[in-house]
């Protein structure tokens, strides 16, 4: 039986290891719990046919988050693409965010604040934030300068930490609520697409 010999991208967002508020939003007991199963979820993907795409927020914020993210991603066999997230030290948000290019490029093939890529036949956007205009969760704006405008292409994104992978006209939310802690597929993102 001849192996898979296209390559499947999956995409993600919010993993926030090393986070002790959200392992409990997420009904883990302790933060080694929820880190043990986002990074299990990840490690499932198939290294020789697989990419995955993080759209931000690896950690919790700060330097000793960072690092721990980062040595936990570094096992993982599958490639790995960075879009930064505002929780991430790296993100040109946060003053000296260069100082920490470095360590990510250890684990990430790309690191950027933002992508362009096709989903199918359909180009669309990579984002941390969702589109300008819509507040996060909390009904926040804090992040309007970082967030682009809708201008027809799809967005495909974190942040919100929405509960459905639809978030807008054009946008679909990759962040781990939205798809019972597992990454998406480009198969599961095409099918809702194409369902528009």
């Amino acid at each position: 039986m001849q192996g898979r010999l296209v390559c499947v991208r999956y995409f993600t967002a919010d993993l926030h290891l090393q986070h002790p508020k959200l392992a409990g939003l997420r009904g883990f007991d302790s933060v080694p719990e929820h880190d043990a199963a986002v990074v299990a979820a990840l490690a499932a993907l198939d290294p020789e046919h697989d990419e995955l795409w993080v759209l931000g927020d690896i950690c919790s914020g700060g330097v000793a988050s960072m690092e721990s993210a980062l040595r936990q991603l570094s096992g993982l066999s599958v490639p790995l693409h960075l879009v930064a997230g505002n929780h991430d030290p790296v993100h040109p948000l946060h003053r000296g965010a260069q100082r920490h290019f470095a360590a990510y490029a250890e684990v990430f093939r790309s690191v950027q604040p933002y992508a362009r890529t096709k989903v199918g036949r359909e180009p669309v956007l990579l984002s941390h934030f969702p589109y300008a205009g819509t507040p996060d969760r909390l009904g926040r704006e804090d992040f309007a300068q970082y967030q682009m405008p809708d201008c027809g292409l799809w967005l495909v994104h974190g942040h919100t930490h929405a509960m459905q992978p639809r978030s807008g006209e054009r946008s679909l939310c990759v962040s781990l609520e939205a798809w019972g802690l597992r990454p998406a597929s480009e198969d599961d993102l095409g099918a809702l697409i194409s369902a528009r």
